[in-house]
């Protein structure tokens, strides 16, 4: 793993300690420069932690809200620019919605595999990040790079009003038009269609999340497996080796019992002959 990305994916806690760790391993693979280099990184804020934890492992959910915002903005750059929709726009706000909700699901499940608890601030500022980053490529690029040590500038004016919870921006006057009944209902249905899209991209971002980390328990729990399995097959060889050895000894003993018996009868016979060898004298 790049050093980096290694020490961007620690604990907040573990930060600095981590930064020491590999700045000293670069330097004793002699790469001095690099290991210099690395201790100058600064440790993030804990809104920037929390956020770079969410790009790692949740990064569908803030792909979801990155394009939410993104689809909001042009539609309100069209609606101000006089040929947009309202309830398309209405609906693109509601999509921003709920992928901001799926995003803080994700953020908060983040913050409880840390052990951080349900910190509503860090949530928000997570959100926030997210949100300022869709408003310049320098700053997604940023974003998705999950190395952030402080927070993003946020511009809420890039999509109005409706992040802050006021009325979208009203659309320029329009002739009476005798046919804006049926195209009040079309536009309504497109918003409901958007808003049935919006919810399930974020169902499936959340999804995706879910069988990623599945996915990686699933790996760690197989990794172990095989271990157990090579220490099985290295306890099984040695109890065979253990037996044979047992065998062998075994086997040596009764030809060494076999032997001692043998010749203390012929010490016995011996002894005899000494003895009436004695009397006869």
């Amino acid at each position: 793993m790049d050093p980096l990305d290694e020490l961007f994916a620690t604990t907040l806690e573990s930060f600095v300690a981590t930064r020491e760790r590999l700045a000293g391993e670069l330097t004793r693979a002699g790469k001095k420069g690099e290991g210099q280099a690395l201790k100058k990184v600064r440790r993030p804020s804990p809104s920037a932690w929390a956020t770079n934890q969410v790009v790692r492992g949740s990064r569908a959910a803030v792909d979801a809200m990155l394009n939410a915002a993104a689809r909001l903005r042009h539609t309100q750059d069209a609606l101000l620019a006089g040929h947009g929709e309202q309830a398309k726009y209405q609906a693109e706000v509601e999509a921003l919605r709920v992928a901001t909700a799926a995003l803080s699901r994700a953020t908060r499940d983040a913050l409880a595999a840390a052990g951080r608890g349900d910190d509503r601030q860090l949530v928000e500022r997570v959100a926030a990040n997210v949100r300022a980053a869709a408003s310049s490529p320098e700053r997604g690029a940023a974003l998705l790079t999950a190395r952030l040590t402080e927070d993003l500038d946020v511009d809420d004016s890039l999509f109005g009003s409706p992040l802050a919870g006021a009325a979208p921006p009203p659309p320029p006057p329009r002739a009476v038009d005798r046919d804006a009944p049926k195209r009040l209902a079309a536009e309504q249905r497109r918003a409901e269609h958007a808003r049935a899209r919006a919810e399930a991209v974020a169902d499936e971002a959340e999804a995706r999340d879910v069988a990623a980390r599945a996915a990686r328990v699933a790996a760690h729990a197989r990794t172990a497996r095989d271990a157990s399995a090579t220490r099985a097959a290295d306890a099984e060889r040695a109890l065979g080796d253990a037996r044979e050895a047992l065998r062998v000894a075994e086997g040596e003993l009764r030809r060494a019992e076999r032997d001692a018996a043998r010749d203390e009868k012929k010490c016995e016979a011996a002894t005899r002959r000494r003895e009436a060898l004695a009397d006869a004298g």
